[in-house]
């Protein structure tokens, strides 16, 4: 059976992943699984006594996952199989490697590295970047504070965010999304950000200005065909569609806000498909206030 992965560091936000991905994982009915990626340092060297192999290490590692799982079911209360893995190597290497037949990998935005003040870790960033076929949901630790210009949202309704923009990768998005809000009972609330230079020009409209009436018409169009494609078969109660005239990036942000999780495709209808990552996604999981899942098209569509 397909697994959810879960890198987990002791880390105050690690832990905060590993919650989540316990929920997740649980909601889903799979098992979890929560790996420590580890090298060795020198201070772990081997003594003039000692081998110069790091088993008794390893063990203690192997232990150390063993706690931070039953930490979790005990702040959870969610009662899932779970397997605990240690695994000596590169941490971003080794998370992807594990999680190339899981159903999802997570992680923190930050770990246990010594430049923990910025906004992505060294470790979420290259697991997000890399090239996993599985979604991707970085979770972001309710100690970084919401920003203070934030707006009032109606946080009484779950919803799940998706970012539009028309490309096949976004379709897959919202496929994503969709199975997430009828397993969990949340809104999705489907978003396409739009400006006059990413719809321009529209149909028929060589050598003149349209109104800004029809851009919106276009976008909302565009919106519906993608929402078709991804077979969204929800009721209207559990849909909703919004038409944002704003730079990619802020409007998913300012959407996400007091969402349950925001999905985004790694890339949409930029120039720069030989990019991993978009800059949209990119801005998204550093700044979003909610977890983000960065889905990727199929291998065999790419």
């Amino acid at each position: 059976m397909r697994d959810v992965v879960v890198g987990v560091d002791g880390s105050v936000q690690s832990q905060e992943a590993l919650d989540w991905a316990l929920v997740e994982a649980g909601s889903r009915g799979v098992p979890l699984t929560a790996v420590l990626a580890w090298e060795p340092s020198w201070q772990d060297g081997p003594r003039p006594s000692e081998p110069s192999d790091f088993s008794h290490l390893a063990d203690l590692k192997q232990e150390q996952v063993l706690t931070l799982l039953d930490e979790a079911r005990h702040r959870t209360g969610v009662e899932t199989i779970t397997h605990a893995e240690q695994v000596q190597g590169s941490p971003a290497a080794a998370l992807l490697a594990r999680a190339e037949h899981a159903e999802m990998l997570v992680v923190g935005r930050r770990g246990l590295g010594r430049l923990g003040r910025l906004v992505l870790g060294s470790v979420s960033s290259a697991v997000v970047q890399g090239a996993a076929q599985v979604p991707v949901t970085v979770v972001r630790s309710s100690e970084e504070a919401e920003a203070p210009e934030a707006p009032e949202v109606d946080g009484s309704v779950p919803r799940v965010v998706v970012g539009v923009d028309g490309s096949r990768t976004s379709v897959h998005a919202l496929r994503h999304g969709i199975e997430v809000a009828r397993r969990t009972g949340a809104v999705l609330d489907a978003v396409f950000c739009w400006q006059i230079v990413t719809l321009a020009p529209l149909p028929d409209s060589w050598g003149w200005t349209p109104p800004i009436d029809d851009y919106e018409k276009f976008a909302g169009e565009q919106l519906d065909r993608a929402l078709e494609a991804a077979g969204a078969d929800l009721s209207e109660d559990r849909l909703q569609r919004s038409v944002v005239h704003a730079q990619p990036a802020k409007g998913l942000i300012d959407a996400a806000r007091g969402a349950e999780r925001l999905v985004v495709g790694n890339r949409g209808t930029g120039g720069f498909d030989r990019l991993l990552l978009g800059s949209v996604s990119r801005q998204a999981v550093e700044y979003a206030s909610c977890p983000v899942t960065v889905v990727r098209r199929p291998a065999e569509e790419s």
